[in-house]
């Protein structure tokens, strides 16, 4: 119960520390480092505000005279129009001038920017460095810095070529993860100088706040770490009582834990550039640089020329990340061959793995994939059994009403535990088809155990700092290392977008072929309509509203072209008793056999039809009445004397009448049909002619 007791009591104390480092008000210190002066005007410039207390050692005027004088008194006129003209043209980043003040004419870097309500002007002295060498540096840079091939090449590269310039102890780049934990990726020391390369910081190291300001103001320079800092007078503005927000200069002091921390590193000088990802929005990594014995002032042209050479260097990053990027997407393009298959399997998840799924899993150092469509599932290497797979699916597209892409490098940490089978990692694409029924490429990575080196213990410590709970920097940057299970290699930003393509471009191939089988489906369909529409469904034959068409088109070409036709009505005889003896099945079998008989007695130019049950109708094309009724003999005659199975014997009797100059479909046909009456008036098994 004492040990639960005291568990909480220290969770709740790590809780309140956290809140409390993070609302660490690090951008309004109200002071500045001792290395340079600053005065806080209001916006038109008409009237001082606050100064730095050392402002008598830089311009040798006291800080409580400086504060009833003009700032033309301060600066003079001429700076003061450079300031306004600097500040009118709305850089983003703080104008930089030169001037000479004071009594001694003291040479200083003149940096000024807008805060709130007011505009802060930021001095540091002159030294009498030697820069001329400087441009020449950016030149070789640009230069050089086409010539790496990889971005870990071109990134040492340039910590080697700022710290001999700078002359640093020790330079690094000092990447972020995903949890903002970094890590060292290259590093350049000085001989004798312990490095950190290959080392992991916490993400506590650099709380969000601090990672907030390099957003704003890529550039943190520190020239001495162990110097007081120096106060703004009066502490508060007596104008307006917001706290200056000094994060867009380079003088802002430092907060005391981050000193704290300096020391506790030994690092007694340093200086950081931010490093944005590729899309600029997030904060990548940092260059950082370290003096270790003694502190390091850098002149502000060195600064900025440290500074240039980072701004230089990331596009080219950008360039060498995205070539790889494309190189991996133009290995994993679907073939266009695929695109224009018409196989129906096509869309077969289990098919296309089958094809691909080896070339896929290489080309993302996968361990296993699922392609999952609709119901159907398509598996290759190590991947959760299929009822795991629905689970997952189930739950990635209930996350959002647009499916988008999901990773993790650790699937026991997230609510996918349960069903992730043998994968520590998963990478899941949608496949752009349909939001109904959402289709899934998912990429799977085993475990991959890794032995991570953290530069010093990465536990929290707190201290009390008044009546709160702080976290304290750790004591010790010596190497820990930490034994990193349950996860899978990181999926990269290319490997992502690589996945995003291929899913693009499977789901174009299954909707191609889905498109090109209800197409086919659609032809079937319309061909089975069009056979209805004009077919006998039984027989074949024209049914009697094409016959009908037909015979109205005869009628129509025999009166222009004075053209003979006749129309031959049977009947078979004694059908309904076929049907009551034998069974309709069977009356359907004389039907279509007395089709085929007939059909062979027929000129290409005669259309033969179901006129309605056991009624047919032949169309005789120039045909004279003798002649029709030639043929009706020929066709009772082949009848007659044909077998049908289980009937045995059929007869037909037929009517026939021939076209006259006023007939219209209607006046024919009912001659036809009172023909055929008369046939079976007469006994049946004959033929009478209407003419």
């Amino acid at each position: 119960m004492n040990r639960n007791h005291d568990l909480g009591n220290h969770e709740a104390e790590l809780a309140e520390a956290l809140r409390t480092c993070a609302a660490e008000p690090v951008h309004i210190p109200g002071a500045i480092q001792p290395s340079g002066g600053l005065i806080s005007f209001d916006v038109g410039l008409t009237m001082v505000r606050q100064v730095s207390a050392n402002l008598e050692t830089l311009l040798g005027i006291p800080a409580e005279l400086a504060l009833r004088c003009s700032p033309a008194a301060l600066l003079g006129s001429d700076l003061l129009e450079r300031i306004t003209r600097e500040l009118d043209e709305r850089h983003e980043v703080p104008g930089a001038l030169t001037a000479y003040l004071g009594p001694d004419t003291q040479g200083f870097h003149v940096i000024s920017y807008r805060s709130g309500s007011r505009v802060v002007v930021e001095l540091e002295p002159l030294r009498d460095d030697d820069e001329s060498q400087l441009l020449s540096v950016l030149n070789r840079w640009l230069a050089t810095v086409r010539e790496p091939a990889t971005p870990d090449q071109l990134l040492e590269w340039l910590v080697e070529e700022v710290r001999n310039l700078t002359g640093f102890d020790r330079v690094l780049i000092y990447r972020f993860d995903e949890r903002w934990n970094g890590s060292v990726t290259a590093e350049s020391c000085g001989d004798g100088i312990g490095g950190f390369l290959g080392h992991y910081f916490p993400a506590s190291d650099i709380p969000p706040q601090v990672r907030a300001l390099y957003d704003r103001n890529c550039l943190r320079s520190i020239p001495d770490a162990v110097a007081a800092a120096v106060p703004l007078l009066p502490e508060c503005d007596p104008v307006d009582a917001t706290p200056l927000d000094l994060s867009p200069g380079v003088l802002r002091a430092v907060s005391p834990i981050h000193l704290e921390y300096l020391a506790n590193m030994g690092v007694a000088s340093a200086l950081s550039v931010a490093l944005h990802d590729e899309n600029e929005e997030r904060l990548g990594g940092l260059l950082s640089c370290h003096a270790l014995a003694t502190p390091h002032r850098l002149s502000p042209g060195m600064r900025d020329t440290v500074q240039a050479l980072v701004q230089i260097t990331v596009p080219q990053l950008r360039l060498l990340r995205t070539r790889s990027e494309n190189q991996l997407i133009q290995k994993v393009q679907v073939s266009r061959e695929l695109l224009h298959q018409s196989h129906e399997r096509w869309i077969d998840p289990e098919l296309i793995v089958e094809q691909r799924g080896e070339e896929w899993l290489d080309l993302f150092a996968a361990d296993g994939m699922a392609l999952i469509h609709r119901t159907r599932q398509g598996m290759r290497g190590s991947v959760p059994d299929s009822q795991s797979l629905e689970s997952i699916v189930t739950w990635l597209s209930a996350l959002c009403e647009a499916p988008t892409v999901w990773y993790s490098h650790s699937l026991k940490e997230t609510p996918l535990a349960a069903w992730r089978g043998p994968s520590s990692g998963l990478l899941a694409v949608p496949l752009p088809i349909d939001t109904a029924e959402p289709s899934w490429l998912l990429l799977f990575r085993n475990e991959e155990i890794e032995t991570r080196r953290w530069a010093g213990l990465p536990q929290k410590h707190i201290a009390s700092r008044g009546e709160h709970s702080v976290l304290a920097p750790r004591h010790s940057f010596a190497e820990w290392q930490e034994r990193i299970r349950d996860h899978c290699r990181i999926w990269r930003r290319s490997e992502r977008r690589a996945a995003s393509d291929l899913a693009e471009n499977l789901a174009a191939l299954i909707a191609s072929h889905e498109i090109h089988l209800l197409n086919a489906r659609l032809h079937e369909v319309n061909e089975r309509l069009k056979r209805l529409a004009l077919q006998d469904s039984l027989t074949g034959v024209w049914n009697r509203y094409h016959m009908e068409q037909a015979i109205e088109t005869e009628i129509a070409a025999a009166t222009r072209y004075g053209r003979d036709c006749a129309l031959l009505l049977l009947d078979v005889d004694h059908f309904k008793a076929v049907n009551d003896d034998h069974g309709h099945e069977s009356g359907d079998k004389v039907l279509i056999t007395l089709v085929t008989r007939m059909d062979t007695m027929l000129r290409e130019a005669d259309r033969l039809g179901r006129w309605g049950g056991e009624e047919f109708v032949v169309l005789a094309t120039g045909t004279t009445a003798r002649g029709a009724e030639e043929l009706a003999e020929r066709l009772r005659h082949e009848v007659a004397e044909s077998h049908f199975e289980e009937v045995g014997r059929v007869t037909v009797s037929i009517g026939v009448a021939a076209c006259r100059a006023d007939d219209t479909v209607k006046t024919l046909v009912k001659r036809a049909d009172q023909a055929m009456y008369r046939a079976k008036t007469l006994g049946r098994n004959r033929v009478y002619g209407a003419d």
